[in-house]
């Protein structure tokens, strides 16, 4: 069923695609699809989540034994992220699109897979406090958050003005620039 979802998705994206129609694909009853998820949004946080879990794998994994300052450190983990996630941007758009109307459950699954790469961003924030390129008074659990938040936001900034990947990676480089300025030891 998932990779019935999966391609539909893929193919006639996740507005057009119907629960009844992933059934058809899958083999199964539409009831059948409501034994695993509530609902079409369920499968699609689920198919995400498989995603990004690979995802934060990989960047955990690489993180370590990254080199540089603390901007090329992040903006190398984004730019995994974007080489991960750019491909599947109509997936990516889908699913924040659907975080609007999504259950606290969902909203409580998507908070737990995101701390992996705040927890990574946070990391290398605090290395760059300790390292004297961040100012000690810095709030950086704020930091991190806008970090994410301009992240998750670039997708969808992305997507309705047609950046390439590229175009997408110099945005957050910009925007990784600015933030560091703003927080730059005194």
């Amino acid at each position: 069923m998932i990779e019935a979802a999966r391609a539909l998705f893929e193919e006639v994206g996740f507005q057009d695609t119907t629960v009844r129609m992933i059934a058809e694909r899958a083999g199964l009853s539409p009831g059948g699809v409501f034994t695993t998820f509530d609902d079409k949004v369920a499968i699609l946080c689920h198919i995400l989540g498989e995603y990004r879990e690979q995802l934060f794998d990989e960047i955990e994994a690489l993180t370590p034994r990254l080199d540089g300052t603390v901007r090329d450190r992040l903006h190398a983990v984004i730019r995994m992220a974007h080489a991960h996630e750019f491909p599947r941007l109509r997936l990516v758009i889908a699913y924040i699109g659907a975080s609007y109307t999504w259950s606290r459950d969902l909203e409580e699954e998507h908070r737990r897979l995101h701390r992996r790469l705040s927890e990574v961003i946070g990391g290398i924030v605090r290395d760059g406090v300790a390292r004297g390129e961040i100012g000690a008074d810095t709030d950086t659990s704020l930091l991190v958050e806008m970090l994410s938040s301009a992240y998750q936001r670039n997708y969808r900034t992305a997507h309705f003005a047609g950046f390439s990947e590229e175009a997408l990676n110099a945005r957050m480089r910009r925007q990784i620039d600015l933030l560091f300025d703003g927080a730059a030891a005194r």
